[in-house]
């Protein structure tokens, strides 16, 4: 790889990634800045600098077209006004040219160009409204105060002009159009934080606009040459048009909340002392003699009612304040700091009613947050919150505790159900905040709070009857009993053990160790050994040998899923490199994958590394994913599984029909191995439903997929599995789990022959 050295072209790169203008626009920027300058300073004849000044607004307005082509934003018309700004404002340039610098014309273009940047105010204020701690909030205060503070300082401005003799429409207009400009410039710069490059770039455009039209309005009559003082802060704010439209974040321009987050109450309150001061500063100064006044009788009612609103706004801002502190700010629920006082409400509107605390936890909601955003994740829980309240109504409350945790304190007898199931129906339907049908289940734990007993004592239960609704499988209410409390501590033990055990490395001693043993997988006819499976038990130094059903649900739970199968990974892949190095034929090598693994991004990297640091060919393995286990219909998994296979990797169905994903898991991934789950390989020893598996097994074929039989328990279940042309099989008949170091020896006393990838007898069916 060729190297750059310091100030080359990556750091160049890097800068510019920063910037977020590509280096095409950054030069057009730039050479577009340039010509501004000469064409604004250069001297000449008004009409050589309006030629000039023509051609650096045409400049400005081609690239801010290229911006507009180039990010295609949300709301592309929000564009038009800054365009007719561009083009105003070089017409206003020729007219002034063609006259010979009348002042007349000079104000009459002003005039013009101030009435075309007020249009780009609207959207800019859209721009600036719906986002942050001022959601949801009343405005109108604000605009009362604003309003009524911009209409006096126009009133004072026009007749402090009138007084000093000038009574052209044109400069009236631009009073009035300068006094609004500059009222919304300081408002929007001075009420919002974070707000987005782009739109910043805008309203500094339009305050230039406004300096300059105030300075060349006042001295029109004055000023001889007035081209430098017009074109070269009409070319600034052509240059900054330009650079807003090439910035990324034009995209969210005129977009309700794209433009930053909005102050508090109190901090809004201050910016409008400006307004507040200027009226009555600007009767004072007429008082005192320095400017023309207007009538008392104007100022004083007026001034009076910007005083009562700006305490109304104190007031407001007072409350509001109260309130936040009180409700979560995403959902507008009551957080955890109000709910002991919304409880209390709801006892007094419901007295003697038996109330119940529900603790709602939404299953797997991390993985939205980590494949579609928190954007995503935040509408959803908008709606949950919404679906919540619905459910409840007025016979209860809803809490929101952070994250995704909502907490319900329900009067039951008027719902007619279970809190927990009614909870439970309303998030069945599917959610539509990711654009797609999404699914989302919850684990709910309920506990009763009759009277006398604290809030905090039945959270302290809902909270273990959750936690134990989660472990039996999710998407489930269980009700709280004091014997789920010793289960939950029980589970919670353990993954605190599993933490020491896979992420600490504690001694075996204390939590003792994990031990992969494998099962053969053979080829029926003839029984000869083609695999392992790979299967994981925790020696446990107080509960003996734990089953993988008694520890990897309390793994997944504590997000240890992956590193665990990890490790499960490593040591298995150690032991084939044993087997190869003792001369054993090349057996290939089932691995069992769960949720957490197939969440995380970079599943292939990790796999393939493992198997090179051990030599073996990835065509060797086969990773198995549990059709009982859903996984969400995300594309990115499945182009994560289709690169694992792209790797040389084998990809297999385990425990194959026994719910309801596996026809999807087909269509989805791609699958080479489906492994029948043992109810259905018992099926041709019992008397069963026979057909079912003829069906399965001709499906297979049909798509080209191997069949694996899993749990083969006696010698009369072979036949039946040939006859319906299944070729690989397993089970304690064919051969139990056992230790790495037993699988040589079994293998050359059972007569076992493995296949390499692309190799075996005639009539057999491979696993490579």
């Amino acid at each position: 790889m060729r190297e750059t050295t310091p100030g080359g072209p990556a750091p160049l790169a890097r800068a510019l990634a920063r910037l977020g203008v590509g280096a095409g626009a950054l030069a057009a920027l730039a050479l577009l800045a340039a010509l501004a300058v000469v064409a604004a300073l250069a001297p000449g004849t008004p009409v050589t600098a309006a030629a000039g000044a023509v051609v650096v607004h045409a400049g400005a307005l081609l690239v801010l077209l290229h911006g507009v082509r180039r990010h295609r934003p949300q709301v592309r018309r929000a564009w038009a006004a800054p365009a007719a700004l561009l083009v105003t404002t070089a017409a206003a340039e020729v007219a002034v040219a063609a006259t010979g610098g009348d002042p007349g014309a000079l104000r009459l273009g002003l005039a013009a160009v101030q009435l075309v940047a007020l249009t780009a105010v609207p959207f800019t204020v859209r721009t600036l409204r719906g986002a942050g701690p001022g959601t949801g909030q009343p405005a109108w205060p604000d605009v009362l105060l604003t309003t009524a503070g911009t209409a006096l300082l126009a009133v004072q401005l026009l007749a402090v002009v009138r007084a000093v003799g000038v009574d052209d429409p044109a400069v009236l207009t631009g009073v009035v159009a300068d006094v609004v400009l500059a009222v919304v410039v300081l408002r929007l710069l001075t009420t919002r934080t974070g707000t987005a490059p782009a739109t910043v770039l805008v309203v500094l455009a339009l305050g230039l606009s406004l300096v300059t039209s105030t300075l060349l309005t006042a001295l029109a009559d004055v000023v001889a040459d007035h081209g430098p003082l017009l074109r070269l802060p009409g070319a600034l704010a052509a240059l900054l048009l330009a650079a807003a439209a090439q910035h990324p974040s034009m995209r969210r321009f005129a977009t309700p909340g794209g433009g930053g987050q909005l102050r508090g109450g109190a901090q809004r309150l201050l910016t409008v002392v400006p307004v507040f001061c200027a009226v009555p500063t600007l009767w004072l100064l007429g008082r005192l003699g320095v400017l023309p006044d207007v009538a008392v009788a104007v100022v004083a009612p007026a001034g009076y009612v910007l005083a009562c609103t700006g305490v109304l706004l104190a007031a407001l801002s007072l409350r509001r304040s109260e309130r936040a502190a009180d409700h979560d700010p995403l959902t507008d629920l009551v957080n955890r700091r109000g709910l002991p006082r919304a409880v209390a409400g709801l006892r007094a509107r419901l007295p003697g009613a038996a109330l119940d605390v529900c603790l709602v936890d939404l299953d797997d909601f991390k993985q939205l947050n980590d494949t579609r955003g928190h954007a995503v994740g935040d509408a959803l829980l908008l709606d949950v919150a919404g679906r919540l309240r619905r459910a409840v109504g007025p016979h209860g409350v809803v809490c929101r505790t952070g994250g995704d945790e909502f907490i319900a304190v329900v009067s039951t007898g008027p719902l007619g159900e279970g809190p927990g199931d009614l909870l439970l129906e309303a998030l069945e339907a599917p959610f539509d905040a990711t654009g797609v049908p999404w699914r989302v289940t919850a684990s709910v734990g309920t506990a009763p709070l009759p009277e006398g007993v604290e809030l905090e004592q039945a959270l302290v239960d809902a909270d273990v009857a959750m936690y134990a609704a989660k472990q039996a499988g999710k998407g489930r209410a269980l009700a709280y009993r004091p014997q789920l409390r010793e289960k939950v501590l029980g589970a919670l033990a353990l993954q605190q053990e599993l933490r020491r055990l896979l992420l600490e490395g504690a001694p075996a001693a204390e939590v003792g160790e994990l031990v992969v043993v494998h099962q053969p997988v053979v080829v029926l006819d003839p029984v000869r050994v083609v695999a392992t499976e790979a299967l994981v038990r925790w020696r446990h130094p107080r509960a003996g040998l734990l089953r993988p059903d008694e520890f990897l649900p309390q793994a997944e739970a504590a997000g240890l899923g992956a590193r665990l199968d990890e490790h499960v990974t490593e040591r298995a892949l150690g032991h084939l490199a044993g087997w190869d190095a003792q001369g054993l034929p090349p057996l290939h090598l089932h691995v069992n994958l769960g949720v957490g693994s197939l969440l995380r991004r970079g599943t292939v990297r990790w796999v393939s590394a493992l198997a090179a640091r051990h030599g073996i060919d990835p065509a060797r393995l086969h990773l198995e994913i549990t059709e009982h286990e859903e996984l969400p219909d995300d594309p990115w998994i499945a182009e994560s599984l289709r690169e694992v296979v792209a790797a040389g990797f084998h990809l297999d169905l385990d425990d194959f029909g026994i719910g309801y994903t596996s026809l999807s898991y087909l269509r989805r991934f791609p699958v080479s191995t489906v492994k029948l789950d043992r109810s259905l390989t018992s099926l041709v020893s019992a008397g069963g439903d026979v057909p079912l598996l003829t069906g399965i097994t001709a499906l297979c074929r049909a798509l080209d997929l191997q069949v694996l039989a899993e749990g083969v328990e006696h010698e009369g279940q072979l036949a039946p599995l040939r006859a319906l042309g299944v070729r690989l099989a397993q089970g304690n008949h064919l051969g139990a789990p056992m230790p790495a170091e037993d699988v040589p020896g079994w293998v050359r006393r059972t007569g076992g022959a493995g296949c390499p990838p692309g190799r075996a007898a005639e009539g057999d069916l491979l696993l490579g």
